[in-house]
């Protein structure tokens, strides 16, 4: 890393926890390759507090940012110009400083499909998606598989729980006036409810925590017989490596994508973002398991 000086370039990533993000690690070693006088800080930030702490960020002329929960949404507020996807998800995790002006952008929603794509090797066409759960997440990735030209999308969700289900239902509407020909189907979570869209699903995604510390039931439930033999399955979750949900897809001959290559693809988004310089995923990836070596 060079050497901080009055110059640097400041960036930083906002949430609470922070301690655990792997977004220093991945911005620093690439700001160092790249010989960049910039330094990448990890902030807590809350619910609470954003408002008074990103005042003063911005105040301090920080260059970039970037979100994590619980703040993507509040985070919103405090743009001056949202991309597409942002706009219709209605939550930034990366922000740039551009002429005096703050734009958001969602870099999940498109490192979700460009992870999905490097280990697409039969460039399978993706016509149906199954996503499990409808948080931010499954936002993100229903979204930008709209905006790739994904025609039809399942959602898997529990029905009852009415402030996600009501805050998706305003996702889909604002994604109706950007990608009015996509169909959008919510459905309970009941995986015997799931068997009738899964035999036609090209991609199955898991968008909820269930798996998260080897916690949860999912890869139980799931009913893997009734998905197409070359159906890929996806796991935003990064911690195990490998969930029991994409294990038992694997051990069945799917191709898999663990939460490892989402926070690769999307950290390489948001480097470019930052600096204009692209970020190879592959080496960023070399970046995070040495990091977790030596942990």
């Amino acid at each position: 890393m060079n050497t901080v000086s009055g110059n640097t370039s400041i960036y930083a990533i906002l949430g609470d926890p922070i301690r655990h993000s792997m977004s220093p690690v991945l911005m620093n070693r690439n700001f160092g390759r790249d010989g960049l006088d910039k330094v990448f800080l990890a902030l807590p930030a809350n619910l609470k507090d954003f408002d008074q702490v990103f005042t003063v960020l911005k105040r301090l002329g920080f260059a970039g940012y970037v979100f994590t929960m619980p703040v993507k949404e509040i985070a919103i507020g405090h743009m001056d110009a949202l991309t597409t996807e942002a706009e219709i998800i209605g939550a930034v995790n990366c922000a740039v400083s551009v002429g005096g002006r703050l734009v958001g952008s969602n870099t999940d929603s498109i490192g979700f499909w460009q992870a999905v794509q490097a280990a697409n090797s039969n460039r399978m066409a993706i016509g149906k998606l199954f996503v499990l759960g409808c948080g931010g997440f499954a936002k993100a990735a229903v979204a930008q598989a709209a905006i790739q030209g994904v025609g039809e999308i399942v959602v898997a969700t529990k029905l009852e729980e009415k402030a996600f289900v009501d805050s998706f239902h305003r996702f889909q509407d604002r994604m109706s006036q950007h990608v009015p020909d996509v169909r959008i189907t919510l459905v309970d979570w009941i995986p015997r409810a799931w068997e009738e869209h899964l035999g036609s699903c090209d991609l199955i995604a898991n968008g909820t925590p269930n798996g998260m510390g080897d916690q949860g039931d999912l890869h139980e439930i799931f009913p893997y017989s009734s998905v197409k033999s070359n159906s890929m399955f996806f796991d935003a979750i990064y911690y195990p490596r490998e969930t029991k949900f994409l294990k038992t897809a694997k051990e069945q001959g799917h191709i898999c994508i663990a939460g490892l290559d989402l926070l690769v693809h999307q950290g390489a988004v948001s480097y470019e973002t930052f600096t204009g310089n692209e970020a190879d995923p592959a080496v960023m990836m070399e970046d995070v398991l040495a990091f977790f070596e030596r942990a």
